[in-house]
């Protein structure tokens, strides 16, 4: 038995300059908001404006702030200034990571035993997310000219765009990893070693991005939200003001991410191993039943603001892979007994080598794209939050035919005022991988201290065509029009790369030779 516990301290990382900051929602008032340039009609032109100061622009700047008018930093906190902590976070404390391990032997004859284990585990996320800190207000501004010259560019003509802005989650949670085994080890004839074990893992805090200024779904179809100087339109959502004029925190663009640890995951496996590595064949067999689900696919996958994170995200992780099996191999030919020196020369010594590989695919979602009345705002009524198209039957058609891998009629685009609930996520699982590679060496000895090493290495050495992705986009022109872009129509080729056949292929065999001197 081993046990311990492994205190830890993980500092969030700061700027040492202090010019990262974050947005705060509650520093964020109303009233200090900047003002916008309000779409209006002015002598038959359709110009933004402000009538605060009475001031017009062209139609391009609709949307843009209006100088000197509110606060640009509204809702944002610099770390190191005025008291708020240069690591814009709350430090996470001392993480307790106890850790357990036994074994024990069964019979007590060393050949079977039992061994279980468990920890837990912490990490700090990646800098990459930091950095975007030193983006926010004050230090990150994008002024905008438009329809001006690079000689007349200067601070009192060039107007700014509602900023993109990062916020820090307060909590300071750091992604921590719960650990357990319990296995199985026997040892079997020929110098045989099994391994059968259950492997799991819980994981809690990873990093995801939530956006704290989303657009509310069906926004974009109420009346107090239309822009009154474009012409009504028969497309729910087509005349509706920008984004930036329905975002809830105004004077900031529909973006502000929240880079916060509220993802969960996690895995659960049966692992059995084989392994021989005695004697001319050494030899070992790997295989793997498991399932990895998660909130969150990576470190900067987007979640939603509102309560279905889990119900529209929870499903398999990109590193999900239902089966592996992994065999690796090297047998030395024996030397031929009461051959002579050459025959033992030319026809002892040689090895074969090889890996072959059997994997289930990688899970993936199918999309969609309408031409006409297809952008959020016109099906879920958000700028920000999109639908997911209707799962009607299981789209996967078991069927060799590269080009009729995904059923397109278990599909339908989603309805105006959907909610992005239509189906799960990452649900379709792509080709997986059959692959052998193999190798051939012999070595010669022309001197005591010279050897000669001939090899063949060949990669995919049956040459077995193997897919790597399948369209899985559908398009249409209008919501309630057919889809355009299917690779097979009524059993007939239709479009070699439209929706439902392969993307691409792995590599086909490829062959190398070498020959090596030592001396």
């Amino acid at each position: 038995m081993d046990y311990g516990v492994r205190l830890a301290w993980v500092q969030p990382q700061y700027d040492a300059s202090e010019q990262a900051s974050t947005f705060v929602p509650t520093a964020w008032q109303a009233s200090q908001a900047p003002r916008l340039y309000y779409p209006t009609i002015v002598n038959g032109v359709r110009v933004g404006y402000d009538a605060i100061t009475n001031t017009t622009v062209p139609a391009a700047n609709i949307g843009y702030i209006v100088p000197n008018s509110g606060n640009i930093n509204n809702g944002i906190e610099q770390g190191g200034v005025n008291g708020f902590t240069k690591y814009l976070q709350n430090s996470p404390g001392l993480a307790w990571g106890p850790r357990l391990g036994l074994a024990y032997d069964v019979f007590g004859d060393h050949k079977t035993v039992i061994r279980t284990g468990f920890g837990i585990y912490y990490d700090r996320f990646q800098g990459n997310r930091v950095f975007d800190f030193v983006r926010n207000p004050p230090l990150g501004l994008q002024p905008t000219l438009t329809y001006g010259l690079m000689q007349n560019i200067n601070p009192s003509n060039a107007l700014l765009s509602p900023p993109s802005e990062y916020a820090a989650d307060p909590t300071g949670k750091i992604p921590s990893s719960y650990n357990f085994t319990f296995g199985l080890q026997r040892s079997l004839p020929s110098m045989i070693a099994l391994d059968v074990a259950y492997v799991g893992n819980l994981t809690r805090h990873l990093q995801d991005d939530r956006n704290l200024n989303y657009i509310p779904y069906g926004t974009t179809f109420l009346a107090q939200n239309q822009d009154p100087t474009l012409a009504p339109s028969t497309i729910p959502g087509a005349d509706a003001l920008l984004q930036q004029f329905v975002a809830p925190y105004r004077g900031i663009s529909d973006s502000i991410a929240l880079y916060e640890g509220g993802a969960t995951g996690n895995y659960n496996a049966l692992q059995v191993s084989a392994n021989r590595r005695v004697g001319h064949l050494f030899l070992g067999v790997n295989y793997t039943w498991s399932k990895n689900l998660t909130t969150a696919t990576s470190d900067t996958s987007y979640v939603r603001a509102d309560q279905f994170t889990h119900m529209a995200y929870y499903g398999p992780s990109g590193n999900d892979r239902r089966q592996a099996f992994v065999m690796n191999y090297v047998y030395t030919l024996p030397t031929l007994r009461g051959a002579n020196g050459i025959e033992k020369s030319v026809l002892g010594g040689w090895q074969v080598s090889g890996v072959t590989t059997f994997m289930s695919g990688a899970p993936y979602n199918p999309g969609f794209s309408v031409s006409t009345g297809g952008g959020n705002q016109n099906i879920t009524g958000s700028y920000t939050e999109g639908a997911r198209l209707k799962l009607l039957c299981n789209p996967m058609t078991g069927n060799s035919d590269p080009y009729n891998r995904l059923n397109a009629s278990c599909f339908a685009l989603p309805s105006v005022g959907s909610i992005g609930l239509e189906s799960g996520y990452d649900y379709l699982t792509g080709p997986g991988i059959n692959n052998w590679d193999l190798s051939l060496m012999k070595e010669f000895s022309i001197k005591e201290k010279v050897h000669i090493q001939l090899r063949g290495d060949a990669f995919n050495v049956w040459n077995h065509t193997q897919f790597s992705g399948t369209n899985a986009s559908l398009t249409a022109s209008t919501l309630i029009g057919a889809f355009t872009n299917l690779a097979e129509v009524n059993g007939a080729l239709n479009n070699k790369t439209g929706f439902g056949s392969v993307s691409g292929a792995r590599d086909p065999r490829i062959l190398m030779t070498m020959i090596r001197i030592r001396f």
